[in-house]
Parts: C-alpha cells; structure tokens; sequence
C-alpha cells in the first residue's frame, strides 16, 4: 500500500508534487523518478507489505521497455500471474508491484482483465510516451486528478492537488455533499477536480489527448448459477480470504462480533499458519458493546485476540482528529478512524474488514424499505406528502422520485437533507443518478449494486482509505473480491432470500464457522452517545464548525440556526447538524469559501 503522485506537464518541465503531504501512506520509503526529457514526474510514498527488500520500491522502471510504474494497493493473484507470465522474465524481486509493471509489457492495457486487488496505478508507457492510469473495480482505492493549461496531475489524497484557499465551494458541490454525507464522485468540492471512476482506466499522451473507458463490468448481463449455491460462495469467500492474506507482514482481522468480520476472521485464522492476531474495541461509553462475542470468536479459533478499551476522553479526542485529517468531508468517517487508529497503535500494517458483507447479502434495511417505496412513488404527490405526515417523515416521501425504479430508490433512501432544506438554503438540487451498466436478475440485486456503488463506495470506501492511511494502516476488503461480487449479485432474489435472518445465504453457506451467539441476535454496531457529546463535552467544536460554514457563505445563518434548534430539542438526527459541522472545519482547514461569482441566491427560512 502506498501513496502515488504524477504530473505530466504540457508545457515545460513537470513539476515535483509535496510528496510529505502523503508521508502517512507510505511512511517506511519514498521515491521520485523524472522522464529523460524532464515532461513527466512519477512520485511514490511506500508502506512496505510484500516485498520488503529495495527492490519492491517505486517508482519502479522496466529495464526492457523502458516502463515506469507507481502503484497504490495489492495484486492478491500476483503470484499466479508470475506462473502464467512464464520462466522468460528475469525478475529482480518478489514484489506484486513488478508483477504488474511485467504484465503491463506483456498484455498493455488488457492485463486490467487479469487482475484481482484493489489498485489505483499510472504506468508511464515509454514507446507510446504517454501515461496510463486505472483504477480497480469497485473503487477501493481513489485517483484523483485535475488537468489545466500546465498539464495533468493526479494523486491518491486531495491535498496534494489543490492548495489551501485556491478554489471556491459551488453550490452544487455542497449540495451533493449535504444531500449524501459525503462528495459524491461526480460532483466534487473542487470545481476543477475528478476522480478516475472505479472500474475506468484512462490514457493521456503529451498533447495532453485523454481518452477514458469502462473495462468492468466487461459482461453485460449478470446471471449466476443456481447450483450448489452454498457450496459456491463458501468457495468463493474462502478463496477471497485466502487471496488477501497476501502479506511479507503479519496480516490481523477487526473483529467486531459482527457476522462478517466473524467470518473473515474464521477464514483467515484457519487459512494461516501463524496465530491471527484480532481486534476488538471497548467503550464504556458504548451503547452497544460487541467485544464479549469477539472474544468468543477469538477463543473458538485461537486468535492472539487484542481488546482494546478506550476511555470516553480518548475517544472524544479521536473524533475532532478524525475531522482534522479527512482528504474529503464525510458525516461517517469516525469509526473508522478510531479503530484504525487503536489497531495501528499496537504496530500493525494489515488488517482484514468486513466491509462489503451488508451490500452484498442484504444487510441493509434498503432491501426491505425498496418494495414499499416503490409502491409509494407510485401515488400521486398529494397523497404522499399527506402518508408522510401521518409516518412523522415529515416532506420525505413526497421527495420521491415519481415511479422511480429499485435502484434510485435506494440510492434516494441514504439522503441526509431533502428537498425542502436544500431549496431553502439557496443550493440547486444535486441528484446522484442511478447507472448500471450490466443487466441484473432482479430489484434485490439493484438494490445491492446501488449500495455498493453509492453509499459504499462514496461514503464507506473512501472512509476505509482515508481514515486507515492516516495512521498508515493498510485495509483490506475480502466481501469485495470482484468474482465472489459478480456470482451474488447474479443470483436471483429467491436464492438469496431462501434461508431465513438476516444475510440468510451468507450465514448458511458459513454456518459451520459461527457460533449462534453471532446470528441469532439483532444487528447492533459500533455506537457512540454522539448526540450527548454534541451537547457537552464537543458543544464548543460543533459551534465552531457551524459558524464557519455561515461566515464562509456556504450555509445561510437561518437553516444553521433551524437545524441546529431542532436537533437540541431532540427533533432531529445528530447527523444533519454534524455533517454541517464537519463541512466547516474542513472549509476552515482548506480555507474555502463559496464561490462569490454564483448566481444563485441564499435565502433566508420564511
């Protein structure tokens, strides 16, 4: 895992990018490379996990080709591929990284088709003298990139490509982001900044010619098999567990008692020679204390089992650090970052999530609300304001979109400010349109792709990338493995909903490596008083950040004051008002503003 840097200049000598402002992604090496002709600069910060030794650093050159390559994330079938690129290549070590940079001279772009990991990757091609840049499938790893007069430059962290007080906020930009809690990818803070999208690659030639395409979903429709089905995802996720253990290093597991990081955890610990060491976060504080069922787990598979409490005081601190070090705003980051932060502490560099399980087998309360919205979008507005009021909803359901399909319903369902509050504060509407560009049997699995490519990976991934690098933790996401993602959603609702409670499917073709304790009970989390602290000991944080998001004409005083006033009398979520806060402290870091020269107004609550 690591940090990537590029910048390929139009017009003179490229320009070396702030390599310390991403020293956390890589903190055990770094490395520059400049092209022959000074145009282009390819810079790397690593975090040493297969191929300890100097010949797995970056940027990383190909004698034969000339190829140049940095690479953030892991190729988790790198060795396979070595065995299919053949005994002709002279390999200089044993990094999946030169994996790569080989397979890329072999097969050029099609070695995508190839590889199973999570990966954001520029390769410098020498005879096209041009950039190719990819991302994996899912968007577990983020490529940013912004393109001027002077060139292009892109990187893994927003901070390296805009500097502080450069740009202003759009409306648009803070639309998205209140609507949905986090930036969505087309629609960033940043009026001149994108994102490569998950599962695209893009190629850019010294003219400064970009072409982007689509390489997955490479088939057009997803239809699985029917046979044997537990016995298929059983094999799947122990083959995608087995993958991510990739490691020169010692690989641990977050293991919350949950239903998925149990069963990565009970994977991983048989699949590994070594003790697995586990994790598990206390809290006095916690509503919901999951670490007796960890522990649980742990003894079952005899795990060098961590349970590490923190105190109400430490936390707290790790919250308003959490908002200090996020790349992009998010209302969902802090969890992440605390038991990130917990586990790095403890001196490791690879941890195992269960992230990906909820999206994939049904975890979410999306797949059953979806049905009953669906038929709810289909009455006329009127009466849907009026069942809204009666459900104490308040004007949601009159926001739904008319005769809306499964998809954009519950991408529609993770929306944080309706259309009322996003009118009133004077912000254009930012819709987060639902595509899928593969045929899927079923509402049930485009209610899971609509998760996975909108909450997922706009809010959770990027949280899970953020929050992990910053305290040079490498995380990996086995539910995420392309194949195991294809062959789930390719099977029809009925097999998915055959076994009963929740995840049915998933627990049944894993029943043999949970205890009941882990299945029978209801869901719970990892939950902190955040309404409490909001009110106490954060009051003066919380103040802060509202009152930059008024002085900085991103909010006007009015809504701040109603959200605020509603969330202290206990009819609103903590989250609405916090996600304001959080988008404060951000603009106050990055000293933004709105944009003075938008022409659409901020009015004031009537």
């Amino acid at each position: 895992m690591c940090g990537i840097a590029v910048h390929l200049s139009l017009n003179g000598p490229a320009k070396p990018l702030d390599l310390q402002l991403i020293r956390h992604r890589g903190p055990d090496s770094s490395g520059e490379w400049t092209s022959p002709d000074g145009g282009c600069w390819l810079g790397n910060t690593r975090l040493a996990i297969v191929d300890l030794s100097p010949s797995g650093a970056q940027p990383m050159t190909d004698p034969a080709t000339g190829n140049v390559i940095v690479v953030n994330g892991e190729i988790y079938n790198h060795r396979a591929l070595r065995a299919r690129l053949g005994p002709d290549v002279n390999w200089k070590g044993t990094s999946d990284t030169e994996t790569l940079l080989q397979g890329y001279a072999r097969w050029g772009r099609d070695v995508l088709d190839h590889l199973k990991g999570m990966f954001a990757f520029a390769i410098y091609d020498a005879a096209r003298d041009e950039l190719f840049f990819a991302r994996d499938r899912l968007g577990i790893k983020p490529l940013y990139y912004t393109m001027d007069a002077n060139g292009l430059r892109a990187a893994s962290e927003v901070r390296m490509l805009v500097a502080p007080g450069s740009s202003g906020i759009t409306g648009q930009s803070i639309s998205g982001y209140l609507q949905w809690g986090a930036c969505p990818e087309g629609n960033l803070l940043y009026s001149n900044l994108r994102v490569l999208p998950a599962g695209h690659a893009m190629t850019i030639t010294r003219q400064g010619q970009i072409g982007t395409w689509r390489y997955w979903p490479s088939r057009k429709i997803f239809a699985s098999s029917t046979d044997n089905i537990l016995r298929q995802v059983r094999d799947l996720i122990d083959l995608a567990v087995d993958e991510h253990l990739l490691s020169d290093v010692p690989v641990a597991s977050f293991l919350s008692g949950g239903i998925d990081s149990s069963i990565v955890t009970a994977v991983a610990a048989q699949k590994l020679e070594k003790k697995l060491q586990t994790f598990s976060i206390g809290f006095d504080i916690a509503e919901f204390d999951e670490t007796a069922i960890a522990q649980e787990i742990a003894e079952r598979y005899r795990t060098e089992h961590h349970r590490i409490q923190l105190s109400e005081e430490e936390v707290l601190h790790s919250v308003t650090e959490a908002v200090e070090k996020l790349d992009l705003p998010s209302v969902d980051a802090i969890n992440t970052y605390i038991v990130s932060r917990a586990v790095a502490a403890h001196g490791v560099k690879v941890a195992l999530s269960g992230l990906g399980g909820d999206e994939l087998f049904g975890g979410y309360p999306s797949f059953r609300d979806v049905p009953r919205l669906k038929l709810i979008a289909g009455l006329p507005r009127p009466f849907r304001r009026i069942l809204g009021s009666v459900a104490r909803v308040g004007d949601r359901l009159a926001d739904l979109p008319d005769n809306a399909g499964a998809g954009e319903l519950a991408r529609w369902r993770r929306r944080f400010f309706t259309d009322d509050m996003i009118r009133r504060a004077g912000l254009p509407s930012s819709p987060a349109p639902f595509e899928c560009p593969v045929e899927l049997p079923d509402d049930y699995a485009r209610v899971s792709w609509a998760e996975l490519t909108g909450y997922m990976r706009r809010m959770l991934l990027r949280d899970a990338d953020q929050m992990s690098m910053a305290v040079s933790l490498e995380l990996r996401v086995p539910f995420l493995d392309h194949e195991l993602v294809e062959y789930v959603l390719g099977l029809p609702e009925a097999a998915k909903k055959r076994y009963p409670g929740p995840k049915g499917l998933l627990v049944e073709a894993c029943r043999d490596l949970l205890p009941p304790s882990v299945y029978r009970r209801p869901k719970a989390g990892f939950v902190l008083p955040m309404k409490v602290w909001m009110l106490g000991p954060l009051a003066s944080f919380v103040e802060e950040g509202l009152r930059e998001t008024v002085s900085r004409r991103l909010l006007p005083q009015a809504l701040v004051n109603e959200i605020s006033g509603a969330f202290q009398r206990g009819r609103l979520h903590w989250t609405r008002v916090w996600s304001i806060v959080v988008l404060g402290h951000y603009a106050k870091r990055s000293q933004l503003f709105r944009s003075p020269d938008e022409d659409t107004p901020i009015h004031s609550l009537s």
